[in-house]
């Protein structure tokens, strides 16, 4: 019965998936590790000996060999270094500006790399709970039926997205198309492997030649349905790759059946190979490929070898000038940009090395070879549909993959009872194995694995229990009044993740009043508030150096919060070098660079401030009066820029400017 609640908790995770491609922040991610470590201390407490014992036969090198080079990419990136050339320079440049010395990381996001650690850490689980869960051919039954029956249902959603109804009453929002897309995807896959499922359990087994069929009609033509659905879903979203992708996944299914039924010899099989080889580089030849952005190509342009650090585009974008939110790129690109051109190709490599493993224990095994080689066409078409769709890399989408490739995983070897039950016949009297005989290494393992998860889950998911609203930079003093209330929990909330830059910029946000209100009415302040303040600056700065508008407020309150190096010009630099198109940083920015007296003899700071005033003239004319905020209290060295912009420009508007300044 416990064994039945473990597979059970198991299917509501794969069930869940849906709920996922709605709720993708971090506390979604925290949910499902905390789930999934509790199905595997459950499945780890009730599963037999047996059915763990027979991890090490199916944990292949190459296997362990890939996920242990998956970590310790991850683990190289967060790792702090005092210099050397894996760190990226925007390290150096922070610790100068701060007044520092030099250290830094691969990452320039420290708690958004260790986000995805943590998610590469659920993925595994995942799988090994497959793994473990799946090894009998009835549960394994069910949990393709569970995984073909969430991925149709993610299919109906999309094609339900193309009704004529508003946005607020669409199934999927805009940002999971990609990862639903990725789902359909396996889905045609996945019902591929249940329609050759259901056909093989309606012929009779050789070992029960006389049995009736096991599988009815109506389920084959539900089968058969679910993969319409799927391909239907699929092909409305019009790309050739992803199609491709999908259909060259299920081709390597319907294969497997081919070369079985056909017992097809080397040759044979060889020259199967050789077909869908062809068909792949002629499309790989022929592809139209997907267009990047200019943003996406110039970052995958600048890939360092180590990437920028895993989870970190969305952090790259504002340095781009792409604004506060990233354009949508292929996985590949991704990767390409996060984790380096070498992580990329051996992640290419192994994934392949993964299919052919699969493939070969499909070829090997009895009636079960479905699962298999579902896991095999699903790698097939992740790596293919990576070319074209973002999707593979999101939260829902890698719990589908996961539980296939341990479904598959589970079902590559053949299953051999222990040898005491064996020769059990043989031996008088019977006797219970011995516990102690089995490996332990598996046992340890999967406690180890449970343990960990379940402190990462508790790491992600405590912060995002007790973070407040939605906190961004304010742009003006009545937006800065209204976080002021979430103070004591942004700040609990920063102190229980630790490293999370973004949680410390959301505590010190909470403080921006300080930047309109004069020093000498602040009844309040004091030293503690200001230290406060100062240290949730200095640690999201500390932990997420690409944050331009943590650099803006450290610029605006250097002076006030007294730290001991206070170069508001260099702090300024920052914050244009970080986020130089944040439409709502650029009032506030433009008033402070204006004020400085030393502008004029800081030619590339003066530059900066020269574009800002050219994008309010030309490309945002609602920011106008921000820019005659800035100039009526700037300094002569800032009234003489904006003057000398502006002529060129818009001489109408310098005579508005000059006439509403007091010092005109």
């Amino acid at each position: 019965m416990s064994a039945n609640v473990a597979f059970l908790m198991y299917c509501g995770l794969i069930i869940s998936v849906p709920a996922l491609l709605i709720a993708q922040g971090a506390a979604a991610g925290g949910i499902v590790a905390l789930f999934a470590a509790a199905t595997l201390a459950i499945a780890a407490a009730t599963s037999p000996s047996w059915d763990q014992s027979r991890l090490p036969r199916l944990a292949h090198p190459v296997i362990l060999v890939g996920l242990a080079g998956a970590f310790l990419v991850m683990l190289v990136q967060i790792a702090p270094m005092s210099g050397g050339p894996l760190i990226n320079p925007i390290w150096s440049s922070a610790a100068a500006a701060i007044g520092e010395a030099p250290t830094g990381s691969v990452t320039i996001d420290t708690g958004v790399t260790f986000l995805a650690i943590c998610r590469l850490t659920s993925m595994v689980v995942i799988a090994l709970l497959a793994v473990v869960l799946a090894q009998h051919r009835r549960d394994a039954e069910r949990l393709l039926l569970v995984l073909t029956g969430i991925a149709t249902v993610v299919s109906l959603q999309r094609l339900a997205s193309y009704l004529p109804v508003p946005d607020s009453a669409r199934f999927l929002p805009s940002a999971a198309q990609g990862a639903a897309e990725t789902i359909s995807v396996f889905g045609v896959v996945l019902t591929a492997a249940t329609v050759i499922r259901e056909y093989e359990r309606a012929r009779p087994s050789r070992s029960r030649p006389r049995q009736p069929a096991a599988s009815s009609p109506a389920a084959f033509a539900v089968a058969v349905a679910a993969l319409l659905v799927n391909f239907a879903a699929v092909i409305s979203n019009g790309d050739p790759t992803t199609l491709f992708a999908a259909v060259f996944g299920a081709s390597v299914v319907l294969a497997v059946l081919i070369i079985r039924k056909a017992h097809l010899s080397s040759w044979g099989r060889a020259g199967t190979a050789a077909v869908f080889a062809l068909a792949l580089a002629t499309f790989i030849a022929f592809m139209p490929g997907r267009a990047e952005s200019d943003f996406i190509t110039r970052m995958t342009d600048d890939a360092r070898l180590l990437g920028a650090g895993a989870g970190t585009l969305s952090a790259l974008a504002p340095i781009y000038g792409e604004g506060a939110t990233a354009p949508a790129a292929s996985a590949a690109a991704t990767l390409t940009i996060e984790m380096g051109r070498p992580f990329l190709w051996l992640t290419v490599l192994t994934a392949a090395s993964w299919a052919l493993l699969l493939l070969k224990g499909a070829l090997q095994r009895g009636r079960d070879y479905v699962y298999a080689a579902a896991g095999a066409g699903c790698i097939a078409a992740l790596l293919l549909s990576a070319l074209s769709s973002e999707g593979g890399l999101s939260l829902a989408a890698s719990v589908i993959l996961s539980a296939t490739l341990g479904l598959g995983l589970s079902h590559s070897k053949r299953e051999t009872p222990p040898a005491s039950a064996a020769s059990a016949p043989l031996q008088s009297p019977a006797e219970p194995p011995d516990p102690r005989s089995f490996a332990r290494w598996p046992h340890v393992v999967v406690g180890v694995a449970g343990l960990l998860l379940a402190g990462q889950g508790a790491w992600i998911l405590l912060p995002e229990i007790s973070r407040p609203p939605a906190i961004g930079f304010p742009s003006d003093q009545r937006h800065a009044t209204v976080p002021r209330q979430h103070q004591d929990m942004a700040l609990r909330s920063a102190s229980l993740a630790a490293v999370r830059g973004d949680l410390w910029a959301d505590a010190a946000f909470t403080h921006a009043g300080m930047l309109w209100t004069d020093p000498a009415l602040e009844l309040e302040a004091g030293d503690g508030r200001n230290a406060g303040v100062a240290t949730s600056l200095l640690k999201a700065l500390h932990y997420a150096p690409h944050r331009g508008d943590a650099w803006l407020m450290l610029a605006s309150s250097c002076e006030r919060l007294k730290l001991p190096a206070c170069n508001v010009g260099a702090l300024l630099k920052m914050s244009y070098y970080t986020a130089p198109d944040h439409a709502a940083l650029l009032p506030l920015r433009l008033s402070q660079v204006l004020r400085l007296a030393a502008l004029s003899g800081d030619d590339e700071l003066a530059d900066m401030a020269r574009r800002d005033i050219r994008f309010v003239l030309t490309r945002s004319t609602e920011l106008r009066p921000a820019l005659s905020a800035a100039y009526r209290w700037a300094s002569p060295a800032g009234r003489r820029l904006v003057e000398q912009t502006v002529t060129p420009l818009d001489p109408a508007y310098l005579k508005n400017l000059r006439a509403g300044s007091p010092r005109a």
